[in-house]
């Protein structure tokens, strides 16, 4: 799938008239200062493709303007030729051609993945910037675990909540062992697809805690060894909250934070990006956009060029933001540049 235009219309720093981006069906560059709406222009396309804004989605409509919407639009062709449509205000409502979709229906019609310079994370972060990376594959290949995953957040409030207060939990036992059971089975199965569909040697990717039974059993049998350690602690102690992908050098034995550079860790998220766009293609049957923020940033000659070569293999489309531009003068770029 790809973009043969977009037009935006009041949207954060775009004011005035329509701005309208012809795109190539290659590699885009995004240039431009600090500022200049790079960044932006990325989240524009977030929206085209189904994963909404960055932010607060009021704060996308122009601060430089009295109107009370933004607009954004492209013609997409590919393994699908169709029309969407975004218009924003407190909420988005999009339309595929002349249909209402919701932003599974478009995220499922025109993949994209998302890297954002916070999505550093992925490797030094925190557990929750990787269970997101892997939530949102899961989303991808099976829309009910979107709402399976809010009503498990709900779970999990309301059983924090009594235990905080000395209660017991106990009627939140079976949503809790249930949903949170099948959250913990789909990110590992999506994972270990994740690095099946693209193989390598150089490092694993491994949820944790490992599992030699089900999602479900695993917290039924934690909740009813551990209850009074729950009780005690005043929280929970286990379930998908807890989940974290560890992310391994083979060669050291050590996690990947504490054994590569801030250059290194840019390849390996690239090495992450590159295989759920091949995951997504394997069992959605389209071609992914990649919607890349300053990802060169910090690498040099040679590493770009490594990334460049990389991007350039996959054939798909792709944008990349940067200040200027990230690789050697060879072919003709798409994109466009800010001031």
């Amino acid at each position: 799938m790809r973009f043969d235009f977009t037009v935006i219309r009041n949207f954060r720093n775009f004011t005035g008239p329509d701005l309208k981006i012809n795109w190539d069906p290659g590699i885009n560059l995004i240039l431009g200062k600090n500022g200049s709406g790079k960044t932006n222009l990325l989240e524009a396309l977030s929206i085209l493709t189904g994963w909404g804004a960055f932010a607060k989605t009021s704060n996308v409509i122009s601060w430089h303007s009295n109107h009370q919407r933004a607009y954004v639009s492209a013609k997409v062709s590919g393994e699908e030729n169709f029309t969407v449509n975004a218009e924003i205000s407190s909420r988005i409502s999009l339309r595929l051609n002349d249909k209402t979709v919701s932003f599974t229906e478009l995220r499922l019609s025109f993949p994209s993945v998302i890297f954002l310079t916070g999505n550093l994370a992925l490797v030094d972060g925190s557990p929750s910037a990787r269970r997101l990376f892997i939530d949102r594959l899961c989303a991808l290949f099976v829309p009910p675990y979107a709402k399976r995953l809010a009503d498990f957040r709900q779970v999990l409030k309301t059983r924090s909540a009594l235990l905080r207060q000395g209660k017991s939990p106990s009627y939140t036992d079976e949503l809790y062992c249930r949903l949170g059971g099948r959250i913990m089975d789909m990110r590992r199965e999506v994972s270990g697809q994740l690095m099946a569909v693209n193989p390598q040697e150089k490092f694993t990717a491994e949820f944790m805690p490992e599992l030699k039974i089900s999602g479900e059993e695993y917290l039924r049998e934690s909740l009813r060894r551990n209850s009074a350690r729950e009780i005690y602690a005043q929280r929970p102690l286990f379930g998908p909250n807890y989940d974290d992908l560890v992310l391994t050098v083979n060669e050291t034995g050590r996690p990947a934070s504490e054994s590569l550079s801030r250059g290194q860790k840019r390849r390996l998220i690239l090495f992450m990006i590159l295989s759920a766009g091949k995951l997504i293609q394997q069992r959605l049957k389209r071609s992914p956009v990649l919607l890349l923020d300053d990802l060169t940033a910090e690498l040099d000659a040679e590493g770009r060029e490594r990334v460049y070569r990389e991007l350039l293999k996959t054939k798909w489309q792709i944008f990349v933001t940067a200040p200027d531009k990230p690789f050697a003068a060879r072919k003709k770029f798409g994109g466009i540049k800010l001031n």
